[in-house]
C-alpha cells in the first residue's frame, strides 16, 4: 500500500485546449513559496505564443475556488508586463511568435483572512488566453495549491470499475474516523468537511490521484459534537455524504 502526504503541495495541470493560433509550452518546473505577506506565490515557467506572427493575447480567470476565508484578497494573475491586483480578471497584452525567456505567467494565492491571519486551505485557478481578434483560438492552464498540514492517504487497491464515496467508520466517532473513495482513473480529487452551515473545516484530498481506492483519516479535534458532511469530487463525479461527530 502506498503512502501519500499532502504538505504545501503544488499541483499543475496545462492546457487542457490547444489549438494551432495559439500555444502555451511549459519549459521548466514551477517555483512557489509561502511569503511573509502570507501569499501563496508561485511562477509557471512557460510561453504563450500565437503560432505566427504577433498578436493581442486577452488572459480571463475564468475558475476561481478558493478556501472561502481566503476572501476577499482570493487570488491574482501576473504576466510578462504586470502583476495584477485580485480584482482584475482580465487583462490584454501584445506577445509574439517568437521565444522571449520572460514570457511567463505567474498565480498568486493570498492564504490569510479578513484578520491577516494565515489560514491553510486549498486553491485552484484556471486561466484561459485567448486570440482577442479570434477568441475561439485559446488555451487554458489550471493552477492549484494546497496549505493543508500533512494528511495521510492510503491507497487500498489500485483496481476499481466505478466512481463511489463510502460511508465514513466508524459513525458516530470520536474524535477520528475513516473516509473510503474510490475513482477508476485519475483524476483530481476534492475530499471536504463541511459543518451544518456549510463552511468548510477540513481539506482531506485535494490533488491529482491515480486510479485506485484510497482511505482518508480525519481527525475532528477541536470541533464541537454534532453533524457534518463531507464531499467527494472527481471529474464530474460528485457525492456528498453525512457523519456523526459526539464527544
Amino acid at each position: 500500500m502506498n503512502k501519500l502526504v499532502f504538505i504545501f503541495a503544488l499541483f499543475l495541470l496545462s492546457s487542457i485546449t490547444y489549438s494551432q493560433g495559439l500555444t502555451f509550452t511549459r519549459i521548466g518546473p514551477e517555483t512557489h513559496t509561502i511569503t511573509d505577506t502570507n501569499a501563496y506565490e508561485g511562477v509557471l515557467y512557460g510561453l504563450l505564443n500565437p503560432t505566427t506572427g504577433s498578436a493581442d493575447i486577452r488572459l480571463i480567470r475564468t475558475i476561481e475556488d478558493l478556501t472561502p476565508s481566503w476572501q476577499p484578497l482570493g487570488s491574482a494573475i501576473c504576466n510578462y508586463q504586470n502583476c495584477y491586483p485580485p480584482e482584475t480578471d482580465t487583462v490584454t497584452a501584445n506577445y509574439s511568435s517568437v521565444t522571449h525567456a520572460d514570457d511567463t505567467l505567474s498565480f498568486h494565492f493570498y492564504c490569510r483572512n479578513i484578520d491577516n491571519i494565515f489560514v491553510h486551505g486549498a486553491g485552484h485557478m484556471r486561466i484561459r488566453a485567448e486570440l482577442v481578434l479570434n477568441p475561439s483560438q485559446y488555451v487554458e492552464v489550471d493552477f492549484r495549491c494546497n496549505t493543508t498540514q500533512t494528511i495521510g492517504i492510503q491507497q487500498i487497491s489500485s483496481i476499481v470499475k466505478e466512481f463511489s464515496l463510502s460511508q465514513n467508520y466508524p459513525n458516530p466517532f470520536n474524535p477520528n474516523t475513516k473516509i473510503n473513495f474510490s475513482i477508476p482513473k485519475s483524476e483530481y480529487v476534492s475530499l471536504r468537511v463541511y459543518d451544518m452551515l456549510g463552511r468548510e473545516v477540513s481539506v482531506l484530498v485535494n490533488g491529482q490521484l491515480s486510479q485506485g481506492e484510497y482511505q482518508a483519516d480525519f481527525n475532528a479535534k477541536g470541533l464541537s459534537s454534532g453533524m457534518y458532511y463531507y464531499s467527494l469530487r472527481a471529474g464530474d463525479y460528485v457525492d456528498v455524504k453525512k457523519m456523526v461527530l459526539v464527544k
